[in-house]
């Protein structure tokens, strides 16, 4: 209050109210106490048990993996760390652990990343609420290592102490991703930058306010005037035909319904339109991807897609009608998202030694034999 960070208002809305409890109107924020706080410190525990040159080279030394970023000059030499990349580091801490510090330390460390990934789910019941208890209790029996290994004094920490409000909240107030700040941060930035472009870079703060106080007046204009064309046409009783009608259009004569789609096309595969590597043999293709199955498997493969497919003996005599085929180093697939507005793009890779290449890479992917599977489980999948 000294230094006004009330805004002179001294007297909150909620003083005064007789069943107010100001303290269970505080959410739980996944991306600044999880990760900005949470995992920050469990790291820098880490770094001070295997000092951080060791840890680097742990990072470095993990090799790349489809939907994990590799860390290629470790995180050291980062002047800041944004909560996209603790996400990313808490996807292999345990991998770099093994084998440099106790069992404890790796079952704490588990405990906690366990915690974390379960209170990100879009939906809980009680069983996935015991789950997350279970994880922080055995957090809890564990993190003394850390303490006896004098890389943190206490846990006397608000941030470690918020763990323990996260399951009544969410029983009290919905999951997690109802108060996490991650989207506002994303419209920060996106205004900040969007305001930033708008001004000449001289003493930019007060353009910037201009800039969004304008657009602000503009959306607002905007809805008014939508609002104001529906009350005009309730008023002379039109209705919504009339913007249907505006997607018909004539074709010799007759009239063809085109509906309008605004909808962003999203194609579940995507190849780039040249391949790196045409018209390769298919023996080399079998030896460089170290495939010693790959003719063999392409030929069930085709014979499966056979109006009347022949019996997996005769389809394994058969001999292939080409010799050699295309060969793509990585292919951009759209993943089922479990969560509503949120487009999802990962990119897996099958690279050989090749002249662009000196190392070589082969991502594991798990994909549905059929339609009946799961398309959220593990069962039923092939790799």
């Amino acid at each position: 209050m000294e230094d006004d960070v009330a805004g002179g208002d001294y007297n909150p809305f909620w003083k005064g109210f007789p069943f107010c409890n100001i303290h269970d109107a505080i959410t739980p924020d996944v991306l600044h106490h999880l990760y900005q706080g949470v995992i920050k410190h469990l790291i820098a525990w880490i770094q001070s048990l295997m000092t951080e040159d060791k840890f680097d080279f742990r990072l470095q030394s993990l090799p790349p993996a489809f939907g994990v970023r590799h860390f290629k000059g470790g995180i050291s030499s980062l002047s800041q760390v944004t909560g996209p990349e603790r996400k990313n580091l808490a996807k292999i801490l345990i991998a770099c652990l093994v084998g440099k510090i106790d069992s404890r330390g790796i079952i704490a460390t588990h405990s906690l990343l366990d915690f974390i990934l379960l209170a990100q789910y879009p939906s809980h019941d009680g069983r996935t609420l015991t789950y997350m208890t279970q994880a922080l209790d055995s957090w809890h029996a564990n993190r003394e290592f850390f303490k006896e290994k004098a890389v943190c004094k206490n846990f006397n920490i608000p941030k470690f102490h918020s763990l323990l409000h996260y399951v009544p909240s969410i029983q009290m107030q919905g999951t997690t991703d109802n108060g996490n700040m991650e989207a506002f941060e994303h419209l920060h930035i996106t205004f900040a930058k969007d305001g930033w472009g708008a001004s000449n870079k001289r003493d930019a703060f007060p353009q910037m306010i201009t800039w969004l106080s304008q657009q602000e007046k503009v959306a607002s204009f905007d809805f008014f005037r939508q609002w104001k064309s529906h009350i005009e046409l309730e008023e002379s009783g039109l209705d919504n035909d009339a913007d249907n009608d505006a997607s018909v259009t004539v074709v010799n004569g007759d009239e063809e319904v085109v509906p309008e789609n605004k909808s962003k096309v999203n194609f579940g595969i995507q190849l780039a339109k040249r391949a790196p590597e045409p018209n390769k043999p298919i023996v080399t293709i079998a030896c460089d991807h170290h495939a010693p199955t790959f003719i063999t498997s392409l030929k069930l493969f085709l014979n499966g897609l056979c109006p009347k497919p022949q019996s997996r003996t005769d389809a394994l005599k058969t001999p292939l009608p080409f010799d050699s085929l295309n060969v793509w180093h990585q292919v951009k697939i759209a993943p089922l998202s479990l969560f509503e507005d949120e487009e999802l793009s990962e990119t897996v890779k099958a690279l050989p030694i090749w002249k662009h290449s000196e190392i070589s890479r082969f991502d594991t992917v798990l994909v549905l034999d059929s339609n009946a599977r799961e398309s959220t489980g593990v069962a039923g999948k092939k790799k």
